[in-house]
């Protein structure tokens, strides 16, 4: 064992699972394979010295705080001291004794004030994504550049096929929103992906809203353009309105330990555990500073991290998950990379790509959330009572891989805008053709107009045998209902087969 897996080895308490070991393999160089890092004999530590393998985890594996900090922890200071007095200037060596200090809470006793040398980052910004300097350590010369904090601070790896795809996806909207052509239909377009987005929000939840939830949300919805930093009093603010019964609006973030029960008995039936009330305010500060930052982090990637983190927190009782899902929005519109539609920015409903993706939602989710529940002892003790009782540290709800997250919030996005967008802006164009040809052509109320709209394009153009006999048509005379059906299907596009655009129609 080398590494990150051999200072897991001599931990006392258990840690997340690491996704990419690395192994000493029959390679002339390092190489990134599917399930491992494979490691040439020649570069792997040759002793069992704990600072040797924080070293070479440094160097070579991606960076994991948590078990750097518990790691660390069983290095005497004396030998941090003499290394740096053979090495003050090496790198990898003075990242250590910053993370040191951090895990150990007091200052090493150095010779000199600082170890000299230029400075150097934490995350090295060609290969992670990176945010402003939160910290800079005179003494080590290094920065912490992490996306957050060094209290909250999400890892994601940089990805040139990520970064393009989502800068495509926002250029794509700005474009589509900012085009005259689109103009008299986007207050329509952008009032629907609202009311869809709250709707959806709701259904992952497999809950459908009353009027009162929905107009809540809705409400919720609304404070996008704001543009309001999150605080705590704006993420209450927030919850109130999300919550329709007052009874379980909050006042501030919980104080009680709270946890997600689904299916099952007992203990069995608890699925995940967030962070204990102790820990998760200095959370919840690290992750509001990081979701408020300006930096370059790519918007959906921010968008994606502040969404899972803030459902990993939990820092409500009710409300998590629509609060995620609307926060992913505001930190669009807080980056400024949605356009502006009659004061209200155009959003891009990624809850109803989630709904159609749900069991994608759950990859992301459960990569945290099912070796997170690992390290909780849950006693159960009777009807809805359990103790709880954490075996590792809170560090690993502050530095986790964003990376399936990012990837999935970024293909939502793609979705939410070909699928959802500019698929409504084209249906309404359509109904607008069709309704204008038959309100032209035949004496008809509106709302029969509608009517009939809706009842034949749902069929594939044509009438559905139990609405013919329905006391609308009554106004019609012999075959102006073919007429009709005509019309729709050629504002529609729909052809014999009941095709629009490759697509079947709902019938």
């Amino acid at each position: 064992m080398i590494g990150y897996e051999f200072l897991l080895s001599l931990i006392d308490i258990p840690m997340m699972p690491l996704q990419q070991p690395a192994r000493v393999k029959s390679v002339t160089r390092v190489e990134s394979m599917p399930d491992v890092l494979a490691i040439p004999r020649h570069v792997a530590p040759d002793d069992d010295n704990v600072l040797s393998h924080v070293l070479f985890a440094l160097r070579y594996e991606t960076i994991q705080i948590p078990i750097l900090e518990q790691a660390l922890r069983l290095v005497p200071a004396a030998d941090i001291v003499a290394s740096l007095n053979r090495t003050p200037q090496a790198g990898y060596l003075r990242r250590a004794a910053y993370f040191w200090e951090k895990a150990n809470g007091q200052s090493l006793p150095l010779p000199e004030e600082t170890t000299g040398g230029n400075y150097l980052e934490i995350f090295d910004s060609t290969e992670y994504y990176t945010g402003q300097v939160w910290e800079r350590s005179q003494k080590y010369r290094v920065v912490f550049n992490g996306i957050g904090p060094y209290e909250f601070c999400p890892v994601v790896k940089r990805d040139t096929d990520l970064d393009k795809t989502g800068a495509d996806i926002l250029a794509q909207l700005n474009q589509w929103a900012g085009d005259p052509k689109n103009s008299e239909l986007l207050d329509r377009v952008v009032s629907w992906a609202y009311l869809s987005e709250t709707r959806h929000s709701y259904a992952i939840e497999n809950e459908v809203p009353s009027p009162d939830k929905e107009q809540a949300f809705l409400q919720a919805m609304t404070h996008l353009r704001d543009k309001s930093p999150l605080s705590e009093e704006y993420l209450v603010q927030l919850q109130n309105t999300v919550i329709s019964n007052p009874i379980k609006a909050e006042m501030q973030f919980r104080s009680t330990q709270n946890w997600l029960q689904r299916g099952g008995r007992g203990a069995t039936s608890v699925r995940y555990v967030p962070p204990s009330p102790d820990s998760m305010m200095t959370l919840m500060d690290g992750f509001m500073r990081m979701a408020n930052a300006q930096d370059d982090v790519p918007p959906l990637v921010k968008a994606a991290l502040v969404s899972f983190g803030f459902v990993f927190i939990h820092p409500f009782v009710d409300g998590n998950g629509r609060l995620a899902r609307l926060l992913a929005h505001h930190c669009l519109n807080f980056k400024g990379v949605l356009p502006d539609v009659n004061g209200n920015p155009a959003i891009l409903p990624l809850s109803v790509a989630m709904k159609k993706k749900e069991k994608e939602y759950l990859s992301p989710l459960e990569s945290f959330s099912r070796p997170a529940r690992e390290l909780w002892d849950v006693t159960h003790i009777g009807d809805s009572d359990f103790i709880f009782d954490f075996k590792s540290s809170a560090s690993i709800y502050a530095h986790w891989s964003g990376q399936q997250a990012a990837e999935f919030v970024t293909d939502c996005a793609g979705e939410a805008l070909k699928e959802s967008l500019i698929e409504e802006a084209s249906f309404l164009e359509n109904y607008d053709q069709a309704f204008d040809k038959i309100d032209r052509s035949y004496d008809l109320p509106n709302k029969t107009i509608n009517l009939l709209i809706q009842w034949i394009h749902q069929n594939g153009g044509h009438m559905p045998e139990r609405r013919k006999n329905a006391h609308e048509l009554i106004l019609l005379k012999p075959g102006q209902l073919e007429e009709i059906e005509t019309i729709i299907a050629e504002s529609f596009g729909i052809n014999g087969l009941g095709l629009i655009s490759g697509h079947i129609v709902n019938k």
